[in-house]
């Protein structure tokens, strides 16, 4: 699958995925764009996520929710400020997330899919599309099982997580 600027349309390179077709085409967001569109015309952040379309979130390297758009306080039914600043586990509910240790330091989080794809693409760069993750959700007299899929894009020293499905609602365009 290739990857190309939505904005001046520079090829970013493969993504390697289960799609083997090099006709479908995502779309991402290349360093200079990204400086022009958020520093030089002064768009504020949060406008240029909710111009995003699915639910998208921040992620800063030690796995903190820096920013939301309003598509994901729409879907999580929470409010930004109970978002940003928290790690992804409480963002979204994970039952780990709420043990003693905190999100990102139970035996549980080296399997989180969602955890290591953004960490990933934090340490490599490497941008994925539709990972297929899963998470326990609830309380522990009553825990259920979430399908997500989920982009990660890394965007200066941050990632971009897509929430591309949520239990077969699909948000992507």
């Amino acid at each position: 699958m290739r990857t190309v600027c939505a904005w001046c349309g520079e090829d970013l390179g493969s993504i390697p995925s289960g799609v083997r077709d090099e006709h479908v085409v995502s779309h991402g967001l290349c360093k200079t764009c990204s400086h022009h569109l958020l520093a030089q015309q002064g768009m504020p952040l949060a406008d240029y996520l909710d111009g995003l379309g699915p639910p998208v979130l921040v992620v800063d390297g030690e796995g903190t929710v820096r920013a939301a758009n309003r598509q994901v306080q729409e879907l999580l039914q929470r409010d930004l400020s109970s978002i940003k600043g928290s790690r992804g586990g409480d963002v979204f509910g994970c039952i780990y997330a709420h043990l003693p240790e905190g999100c990102g330091q139970t035996m549980h989080c080296s399997a989180c899919t969602v955890r290591r794809t953004v960490m990933e693409t934090h340490r490599t760069g490497r941008s994925r599309t539709r990972v297929p993750a899963y998470m326990r959700q609830g309380k522990p007299e009553d825990v259920h099982e979430v399908e997500l899929l989920i982009s990660t894009e890394l965007v200066g020293s941050h990632v971009l997580l897509r929430v591309d499905s949520l239990d077969g609602c699909d948000f992507s365009e």
